[in-house]
């Protein structure tokens, strides 16, 4: 399932989205090879998944009665990066697409890694042929790709290990980072543009910077930063992902700016994050785990303070609650988006 910003509104601030397995486990919605390579299936998939939440949750704002179509090219879904640097993809039924991480064995084997041919890798081939699917059948195309970004695709490709490769090949990295930061431009001048025209003179992308609360800002700043700001030198319009507290982060991030949009992960100080980007649209993220164990009111009170914080409430898009699993009770999912309500009302 791909999921917008926004998707909700003006019914809802409230932005909980669900796993794979939760379609799956509930209703036999498959999210393997034939979801990935299928784009049609994938779209009228998609629909129905759209249906069946406003089914269960339309008394809350959740879902759609009569969805239309939404195309989209995540080919493998947020791994489309690692396999174009030659990632085997894996496919399960019950899960989003993931991948095996190359057989590295040294910084040597870093460096030797090829820049990816955007004209004969079968992962391109693959794009422009659904592409040209979904343009047959329905006329238009998201064909956005999530690049992840420089730090993201690293992880993804290289394994827990490109952590270390961090800190005891620093300048190996660095040039592996800025390699992918130059290809997930390239993607997009070359693929997206091609798909969804539009999009050329803005050059609308964001990174997403998972795996840096695992990091000092020393070795964020040292290491990664100089990617990022490639990227962010390359990008009209550009937006932020953090998973977990960024507050460490900020005067690196503030490097950046400017940043039109920012998901602030959970645990963040969301009043340090507004006040160093005091234009910026936030996207305010709570745990979905830990939003099990509070109570309604709880959970108003959660949720009023993380909005009061971010404020002002024009500049703040959503409350987002991701990765919902079918072990989360509907209870939970109502009570979040109810909470949500409440402080936008």
């Amino acid at each position: 399932m791909k999921w917008y910003a926004g998707q909700n509104l003006p019914v809802t601030h409230a932005r909980p989205t669900f796993s794979e397995t939760w379609f799956h486990r509930n209703y036999g919605l498959t999210f393997g090879e034939k979801y990935c390579f299928d784009p049609v299936f994938r779209t009228e998939q998609d629909r129905e998944a759209l249906r069946l939440l406003y089914d269960r949750f339309r008394h809350v704002g959740i879902g759609e009665k009569d969805p239309r179509p939404r195309p989209h090219l995540e080919v493998c879904g947020h791994r489309f990066m690692s396999a174009l640097f030659g990632c085997e993809i894996v496919y399960q039924d019950d899960q989003a697409p993931s991948n095996r991480h190359l057989p590295i064995t040294c910084e040597a084997d870093i460096a030797a890694i090829p820049r990816p041919d955007l004209k004969t890798n079968r992962w391109t081939q693959e794009f422009r042929k659904q592409g040209a699917t979904l343009l047959g059948r329905y006329g238009s195309t998201d064909a956005t790709i999530n690049h992840g970004g420089p730090i993201n695709v690293a992880s993804s490709v290289l394994g827990t290990d490109s952590l270390l490769y961090l800190l005891e090949a620093a300048e190996v990295m660095g040039g592996f980072l800025a390699l992918i930061a130059d290809m997930c431009i390239e993607s997009y001048n070359v693929l997206t543009v091609a798909f969804d025209p539009e999009l050329s003179a803005r050059r609308d992308m964001f990174i997403g910077n998972c795996p840096v609360m695992m990091l000092s800002p020393r070795t964020y700043r040292e290491v990664v930063l100089p990617a990022d700001l490639r990227f962010r030198k390359q990008v009209q319009k550009f937006s932020l992902h953090h998973c977990g507290p960024m507050d460490r982060y900020l005067e690196d991030y503030k490097r950046l700016e400017p940043i039109e949009f920012i998901e602030v992960g959970w645990g963040s100080n969301i009043a340090a994050v507004r006040r160093a980007f005091p234009t910026a649209t936030l996207d305010l993220m709570i745990n979905v785990y830990d939003a099990c164990s509070m109570s309604a009111s709880r959970m108003r009170d959660v949720t009023a303070d993380m909005v009061r914080e971010g404020s002002p409430k024009d500049r703040i898009r959503d409350v987002w609650m991701a990765d919902i699993g079918p072990d989360v009770p509907d209870r939970v999912v109502v009570d979040f988006v109810e909470a949500v309500n409440a402080v936008f009302r």
